[in-house]
């Protein structure tokens, strides 16, 4: 599902000029089918508002701009909404504090319950069994349990799970690492690529953490004070750091290494992972002991 975004306006509290808050203003952004996306930019910068657009959470108003997904037009008043969110999964900050139900099982199937009720109870049961086990919970041992019952990590798991058991083919993340020491964003990160080697065609990312963009995405967006500033990949945004700076933004670890390297005399030109990172320093340091 292709997502396209062109001159796409939004401006909180419209009717009221008091109050009325313009939080996008002529986005135009494409998102190819089996992109890892990035989404980044300072706080009120319109990441949040622009990804709420792509399943409708937030609606596209009147003569501001256009937003397709698939063959979904979200311009149409007529939109088929609760099609297109069984095929765009949205996964806020903290996920945890969405879970409800008085079990795991029942709190994953909630999904399946609302956008595919034609399901028989055999095959809800197996979807839910196979989004739990997904996420890397034991079903059996987990599946009667009241979700408040669990650890934090497990919390956001089974929350995750509640969303991809509609199998989605665009999940769009918003902050999903936020709280997460290194171990459980690590871990996180490989749920996230196994997701995208399976049946999640399009994965989209909203964070501040420029390590998980530089690690993960194809490409990614800067968003300031509602506005695209750039595209590009992980190399070609964090390649200009001053630009950076006066955003309000960080560099990821790999990229400042590289530029202090340089300074050096030491010129790696890295993807900016860390693994071609350190291996590319290593030859680039050898090679000038030769």
């Amino acid at each position: 599902m292709r997502i396209e975004a062109k001159d796409l306006t939004f401006t909180y509290s419209k009717k009221s000029k008091a109050i009325s808050n313009r939080a996008l203003e002529n986005v135009s952004l494409c998102i190819e089918e089996g992109e890892f996306f990035g989404i980044i930019g300072q706080t009120g910068s319109g990441k949040t508002t622009f990804v709420q657009h792509l399943n409708g959470l937030i609606r596209v108003q009147k003569d501001s701009g256009s937003l397709s997904v698939g063959e979904f037009d979200l311009t149409a008043k007529k939109c088929d909404l609760k099609a297109l969110r069984s095929r765009v999964g949205m996964v806020f900050q903290y996920p945890e504090y969405q879970l409800f139900a008085e079990t795991v099982k029942d709190d994953v199937a909630f999904g399946l319950r609302n956008f595919k009720k034609e399901l028989s109870l055999e095959e809800e049961e197996r979807r839910v069994k196979l989004a739990i086990e997904t996420v890397g919970l034991n079903y059996e041992e987990i599946k009667d349990k009241s979700p408040f019952e669990l650890s934090g990590g497990q919390k956001r798991r089974v929350a995750i799970a509640g969303v991809i058991v509609t199998e989605p083919e665009v999940l769009v993340l918003d902050e999903p690492v936020a709280g997460l020491d290194p171990v459980g964003k690590r871990d996180f990160m490989k749920l996230l690529h196994r997701l995208h080697a399976s049946f999640v065609k399009t994965i989209i990312l909203v964070t501040h953490d420029m390590n998980v963009v530089s690690e993960n995405c194809t490409r990614c967006a800067i968003f300031s004070h509602g506005k695209i500033h750039s595209v590009g990949s992980p190399k070609e945004i964090f390649s200009n750091y001053e630009q950076l700076i006066e955003l309000g933004l960080d560099i990821p670890v790999t990229a400042y290494l590289e530029r202090e390297l340089k300074k050096l005399g030491i010129d790696v030109d890295s993807d900016l992972t860390e693994s071609d990172f350190a291996d590319k320093t290593a030859k680039a340091i050898v090679g000038g002991k030769q």
